[in-house]
């Protein structure tokens, strides 16, 4: 079996090459079941996630709290996840994103 590649964590405002996978973590804005797509906003900016797979349908829940990992493109429409993977983040999101900047800058700083 093919090894999948990692995603590479990003702000929705970074997302820029089509085909590169991507985990974002965002609010959900609105989403619509009957077509499997929705709207993510992560602060820098807004997504359309349209799942892959219905199963992570009950995932998107209106202003939950989502990490959302797939194949991200650029459309005339705005910036598009195709995800693979969704998963509700129950944690407050000002205090996580509080701690990834401080992850961010600490591997930014010792050059990892």
């Amino acid at each position: 079996m093919a090894r999948r590649p990692p995603s590479r964590e990003t702000y929705i405002k970074e997302i820029l090459d089509d085909g590169v996978r991507v985990a974002v973590e965002g609010m959900v804005l609105d989403f619509d079941p009957n077509k499997g797509e929705g709207k993510i906003d992560d602060g820098t900016g807004v997504a359309t996630v349209v799942l892959e797979n219905f199963l992570f349908a009950e995932e998107l829940r209106l202003s939950s709290f989502v990490r959302v990992l797939g194949r991200a493109y650029l459309s005339s429409e705005g910036r598009i996840i195709r995800a693979e993977v969704v998963n509700r983040l129950d944690v407050d999101p000002s205090l996580y994103r509080e701690v990834k900047e401080v992850e961010r800058r600490v591997y930014h700083e010792s050059g990892v």
